[in-house]
């Protein structure tokens, strides 16, 4: 007899898709990770602009600059600190991919291009969060490395560069750090959607890392509800009565099992019943000032002709619209609400004596002479204001041409130019030969323009160090061959040649690479001491300023191990006073060596002498010493080439040529729709949202399902939308108007 009944299966089947936008079980949920953003009451949608006001820490492309588990932990820790005050449980935080292509839009929110870099600040986020009871969400699992039809496209990839390079900081953070919960992505993987994708969810992170938490969707990223269930995905976000009925049917026609529907239910009964964070009272100044300490320690100094530091007191002639509106954070899902904001020309005036501004990028002209011939430095403000966005790539890596030619314009007028630059990861940086500094601010959030003005006067020493490589042309990376080449897939045919691994195995320069940045002291590393269980060496500030370093130890593996280059095993930011010594100790881990076997499917060592390189960047070494270990094998088979691409896109949604609406139909092909009325609907619906990026593009590759889940329609309210969208618009509207849309859940008082 079956244990389970049609209304039993109903009721899980409600219980395991969210109650309005945010909620779900007894679970509330909110934006991160670079600060809370969480919903004002009056939307139950995204409503990206409509959000209380919070602090705006440094976005997690700037975080990570600073090689600080500590200060990622705090900044973890005082964002949950504001969620728990609202009543939040869950923060969607942190985003975890890594960052393969510079054209990524979403690179802001992203630690680095390296797993381990990004696993060791991604698991001090999850603890500083969770300490305070807090739950946090691990995003965005997994091999989500582009916007563009996010919700379409297919990343084509080996099994060794999976696990090795994309896998391998949600492992770390999963085995180290027991997040409550983890987001799966939109993207398919070789063919299979990351929601669905059982030996993904079931076998690798269940299974494989021990994870007990909860696995929940990406906002409307859940496709085949009866695949995701069987795959183990507990939770579909936002609420989706279609999803429902759909259960409901499949149980009763044998495709899924009441025992399969119960499990996902059981573990969000398991995080439901977590205790509730206690509604803390932080304090909005130390929060503030927290967050310009990690400006501070995130910005980099990437150029430094001996201009820097300024004296306290200068006369400089300031350029550049970004003085006064430079972008603190990116777009999308992570925009905050920021708490207290100071332009950077306000900034400045209490360090320096300002001697005039010029807001335009044209330096011609009397006025900008007089500036110029009245000051003993120039500052240039520099900032891409687009592209640093959820939901779209980048069109360009340059800086608008008019803020080029002005630092160009700028050059040999008998005054030192330092440049700051506000963006969120690598871009085209060849104009700088005509710069005499560069201090590059990233997306620093509140505090960057208080800590460039510090930065500039000696306040602060510079210490941050670069979490992504440089390039000199972008074309130069082996992904920006296939990266956005067609809407459905991604071939990643670079394997695990990405960021400084391509510039190490390739022998060619980074523009700035990987790990450097510059100070105002100088240190310098004894020889090391290396065994099995890690790497000791001392560390000393040989200069006249205190200041502190980042030590980076990389690991040369045997020719067995077939890894195409030495790859990042260790850091350890260190204070050291002027003239001071401090022995530094980096201890190895069972990750240290670990090479994937793709026959055995797990990770591996492989037998042979192991380099230990101590460097001040990925390109510059310092010391070296040879250990010798006795693995399990002494070979394991190269990275193969990922499975073929489709030479045409896997999609079914044509009929004679024109394009038919069903569920999983991406919104924009309905622009070659069957129906006159739906072409032009989608055009209008694209064109209306031209001014807003992130909400344009993904709606142009979202599928129907997903367009009918955040306008919280019903199953019959569904069916009616699509039958209008297929231009039977008068059944559809009778079947639209019978049906209603599901009412918001509250947000907790």
């Amino acid at each position: 007899m079956n244990k389970y009944t049609v209304e039993t299966i109903r009721t899980s089947a409600e219980y395991i898709t969210g109650r309005g936008f945010w909620q779900a079980g007894d679970l509330y949920f909110a934006d991160g990770p670079s600060g809370l953003r969480m919903q004002s009451g009056r939307g139950d949608g995204m409503a990206l602009k409509d959000s209380l006001p919070a602090t705006s820490f440094p976005a997690h492309s700037a975080l990570a600059c600073s090689f600080d588990r500590s200060l990622v932990y705090g900044v973890g820790r005082r964002i949950a600190e504001e969620a728990a005050a609202h009543g939040v449980d869950i923060l969607l935080a942190p985003a975890v991919n890594i960052k393969r292509n510079p054209y990524n839009g979403r690179n802001f929110e992203y630690f680095s291009e390296d797993a381990f870099l990004t696993g060791e600040l991604g698991a001090a986020y999850v603890e500083g969060v969770q300490s305070t009871g807090v739950g946090a969400c691990v995003k965005h699992f997994a091999a989500n490395n582009r916007e563009c039809a996010r919700s379409a496209s297919d990343s084509v990839i080996s099994e060794r560069t999976l696990f090795e390079l994309y896998l391998a900081a949600f492992a770390h953070i999963v085995k180290t750090s027991a997040p409550a919960a983890v987001m799966t992505s939109y993207n398919k993987i070789n063919g299979v959607y990351c929601n669905e994708n059982r030996e993904l969810i079931d076998g690798v992170l269940r299974g494989g890392w021990g994870f007990s938490g909860l696995v929940v969707s990406d906002w409307g990223g859940t496709y085949d509800r009866v695949k995701s269930v069987k795959a183990g995905a507990d939770l579909e976000m936002p609420a989706c009565p279609i999803s429902t009925e759909i259960l409901v049917e499949a149980f009763e026609n044998g495709e899924i099992s009441g025992d399969e529907i119960e499990a996902c239910a059981s573990r969000l009964r398991t995080a439901s019943a977590r205790p509730k964070p206690q509604k803390i009272q932080y304090d909005n100044r130390e929060h503030a000032e927290f967050a310009y300490a990690a400006a501070c320690e995130s910005a980099v100094l990437l150029k430094n002709d001996g201009v820097l530091p300024l004296k306290r007191g200068s006369r400089v002639a300031v350029f550049g619209q970004a003085a006064v509106d430079a972008p603190i954070q990116g777009g999308g899902s992570s925009h905050v609400h920021a708490d207290g904001k100071t332009g950077i020309l306000s900034a400045l005036k209490s360090n320096f004596t300002v001697t005039g501004f010029c807001g335009g990028y044209k330096a011609a002209g009397r006025r900008a002479r007089r500036l110029i011939d009245g000051s003993d430095a120039v500052i240039v403000c520099l900032a891409m204001y687009e592209g640093d966005t959820e939901g779209r790539d980048k069109s360009t890596l340059a800086l608008p041409g008019e803020q080029i030619r002005l630092v160009r314009s700028l050059e040999n007028r008998g005054r030192k130019v330092i440049c700051l630059l506000a963006c969120g990861g690598a871009i085209d940086t060849s104009w700088d030969v005509s710069c005499d500094a560069l201090l590059y601010l990233g997306l620093s959030g509140q505090g960057a323009a208080r800590a460039a003005a510090d930065i500039l006067s000696g306040a602060a020493a510079p210490s941050g160090r670069l979490a992504e490589s440089f390039f000199n042309r972008a074309e130069e990376l082996p992904s920006t061959e296939h990266f956005n080449r067609a809407d459905y897939y991604t071939v990643y045919a670079e394997g695990l040649a990405v960021g400084y691994r391509y510039y190490l195995s390739a022998n060619v320069p980074a523009k700035y690479p990987f790990g450097y940045g510059l100070g105002y002291t100088e240190f310098s590393y004894s020889e090391p001491r290396a065994d099995l269980r890690g790497v000791t060496f001392t560390v000393t500030n040989r200069g006249l300023r205190d200041g502190a370093d980042v030590p980076q130890v990389y690991i040369g593996f045997p020719q067995g191990a077939h890894e195409i280059s030495p790859r990042l095993a260790g850091f350890e930011r260190v204070f050291l006073r002027a003239g001071e010594t401090k022995t530094v100790f980096i201890p190895f881990t069972e990750e240290t060596f670990a090479i994937y076997d793709v026959r055995a499917r797990r990770n591996t060592v492989v037998s042979g002498k192991y380099t230990v390189y101590i460097s001040k960047n990925s390109q510059c070494t310092v010391h070296s010493a040879e250990i010798s270990i006795e693995g399990e094998c002494a070979e394991v088979p190269a990275d193969l080439p990922p499975v073929n691409a489709p030479s045409e896109p896997k999609l079914n949604y044509t009929t004679r040529g024109r394009v038919v609406a069903e569920l999983l139909t991406p919104f924009g092909e309905l622009k070659n729709s069957k129906s006159a009325f739906t072409r032009l609907f989608v055009r209008c619906a694209l064109c209306a949202m031209r001014n807003k990026p992130m909400q344009q593009g993904t709606l142009l590759h979202s599928p129907v399902k997903a367009i009918a889940q955040f306008a919280a329609f019903d199953a019959k309210r569904t069916e009616g939308f699509i039958k209008i969208l297929n231009g039977h618009i008068i059944k559809g509207l009778s079947l639209f108007l019978k049906g209603h849309s599901v009412k918001a859940s509250k947000k907790p008082k």
